[in-house]
This record gives structure tokens, C-alpha cells and sequence, in this order.
């Protein structure tokens, strides 16, 4: 048995006693089933008083990993970028405000279309991500 079933039950069950239509009831399930299969996110937060840059970063970064973007709003934080190469790996990647000076990235991939719930794509981008954000200084000699 799944571990999300009975609360997927108790989610149709509180609908049903609250007295919500049955049409909505198979809307929550389904979406309820949704929810399951998408990927784990894997997410981190940074120091970083401005999101604008925080956003340029990570698509730097992003290109830096051999990654072309395929979409991203600014407003909402979201870019989706895909491997150039042979390989149909896709992140999508958050980066909001948490408040003043701290960002949140967060990530999901998938490969081919299916959810994966290997962290390395998501690890190796944070790791660099925060890199970049936060290069060492620079040594004269």
C-alpha cells in the first residue's frame, strides 16, 4: 500500500462529510494522483539581497552546465532549461525571495518526461549555483 493512500483517503472523506460535489471529489483524487508522480524538489536557500541577480546567476549557471533555457519568467522565478546534448534531462528551477537577504532555489528534474528521484542533477546544480553566487575572493601576488 501506497504510503500516501489513507491520507488520500481522509482528504476524500473530509470533501465527502463537508458535503462537496461528487465531480470535485474525482478532481481532488486525480489531482491528488498528480501530485504523486511529480518529482521530488530538492531545494536550498542563499544568501542574496537581490533576486534579479540571484536569477541571472542561475541561468549563468544553468549554461554553465551544458544546459540550454527553454522558458523563464522572471516574475515568478521559474526556468526551465534542458541538456544540450543527447540526453532528455530537464530541470526546472524556482529561485525566490524568502525575505530580505535570503533566496530559495528549488529544483525538479525529469528525464524524458518521467519524474526522477536521483538528487544528483538537482545537487550539482546547487553546488555550483551557490559557487557562483558567492565566488572566492580574489588573490593578488
Amino acid at each position: 500500500m501506497n504510503a500516501r493512500s489513507p491520507l488520500r483517503a481522509l482528504c476524500v472523506l473530509a470533501l465527502f462529510a463537508g458535503g462537496a460535489r461528487a465531480d470535485s471529489t474525482a478532481s481532488a483524487v486525480a489531482s491528488a494522483a498528480a501530485t504523486e508522480t511529480a518529482p521530488p524538489a530538492h531545494s536550498r536557500d542563499f544568501p542574496a539581497p537581490d533576486l534579479a541577480h540571484a536569477q541571472r546567476v542561475a541561468i549563468a549557471t544553468l549554461q554553465d552546465l551544458g544546459f540550454a533555457l527553454e522558458s523563464a519568467d522572471a516574475e515568478r522565478g521559474l526556468l526551465i532549461a534542458s541538456l544540450l546534448d543527447t540526453h532528455p534531462l530537464r530541470l526546472a528551477v524556482s529561485i525566490t525571495a524568502k525575505d530580505e537577504s535570503t533566496i530559495n532555489a528549488t529544483i525538479t528534474a525529469d528525464y524524458a518526461g518521467s519524474p526522477i528521484a536521483d538528487p544528483n542533477p538537482a545537487t550539482t546544480f546547487l553546488d555550483a549555483y551557490a559557487a557562483a553566487l558567492n565566488p572566492l575572493p580574489e588573490i593578488d601576488f
